[in-house]
C-alpha cells in the first residue's frame, strides 16, 4: 500500500519518516564520532564534516518531500486518547517538523564552507546572492551572523533541545505501544498493514 488511509501510513509516508530519523541519527554519529575522537589535523577530520554537512543539509529536500505527501494524503485517524495526549501528539508533531527545517538551515548559515555532495556543492550561505543581500540587510558581518547560528544550531538545538524532542517523541510511541496496547507506534512500522 502506498498511499496512506484512515487506519495506517502508506508505504511512502513510511519511508519519509525512517528516512530523516536515520539521517539525523547519522549526522548527528557523523558528527560526535569527530568531535569526540579526531584532532583538527586528522585526514578524516574534514571529511567527517563534509559527511554530516551533506547528511545534514539533504534532511531539508526529505522534509520538504515529506509535508508535501502529507498536505497530497489522507492523515490516518489517531486512536483514542484523553484530549491533552491528542493536543501534545499534534503540538509535537509541528515541533519535530520546525526541527527538520531548522536544523540544516541554522547548519548551513553558520557553516563557512561549500556543502559538497562530491558531484556537485551547495555554497556556503555567505556566497549566495541571498546571503550577501541578507547580511546587508540585516548590515552584519559574516562572523557576527555565523556565530549567532551556530550557537542555535550546536548550542541548542543540536546539544540538548532536538535530543529531548526525539526523545519524548520515541517515548510516547513506546508508552502507546506497552502501555496504552493502541497501534500508534504499530502503523509507522514498515509490516504494519491495513486491515
Amino acid at each position: 500500500m502506498i498511499k496512506n488511509t484512515e487506519r495506517t501510513y502508506g508505504s511512502i509516508a513510511k519511508w519519509f519518516h525512517w528516512l530523516v530519523a536515520l539521517c539525523f541519527l547519522a549526522a548527528y554519529v557523523i558528527v560526535y564520532y569527530k568531535i569526540w575522537f579526531l584532532d583538527k589535523d586528522d585526514s578524516l577530520f574534514r571529511s567527517s564534516l563534509n559527511i554530516h554537512t551533506a547528511i545534514g543539509f539533504s534532511v531539508l529536500a526529505w522534509a520538504s518531500f515529506r509535508i508535501g505527501w502529507r498536505l497530497m494524503n489522507t492523515q490516518p485517524k489517531m486512536p483514542a486518547m484523553p484530549k491533552w495526549q491528542l493536543n501534545s501528539a499534534h503540538v509535537m508533531h509541528w515541533v519535530l517538523y520546525f526541527f527538520m527545517f531548522a536544523m540544516p538551515v541554522s547548519g548551513w548559515f553558520g557553516f563557512g564552507g561549500p556543502i559538497d555532495y562530491g558531484f556537485f556543492q551547495i555554497p556556503t550561505f555567505r556566497e549566495t546572492g541571498i546571503g550577501q543581500w541578507i547580511l546587508e540587510l540585516f548590515n552584519t558581518e559574516w562572523g557576527v551572523w555565523e556565530k549567532k547560528w551556530d550557537f542555535f544550531h550546536k548550542d541548542i538545538a543540536g546539544a540538548w533541545a532536538l535530543w529531548m524532542l526525539i526523545a519524548m517523541h520515541a517515548g510516547a510511541a513506546l508508552y502507546h505501544h506497552f502501555v496504552q496496547k493502541d497501534d500508534t507506534l504499530t502503523r509507522m512500522l514498515p509490516e504494519a498493514s491495513d486491515k
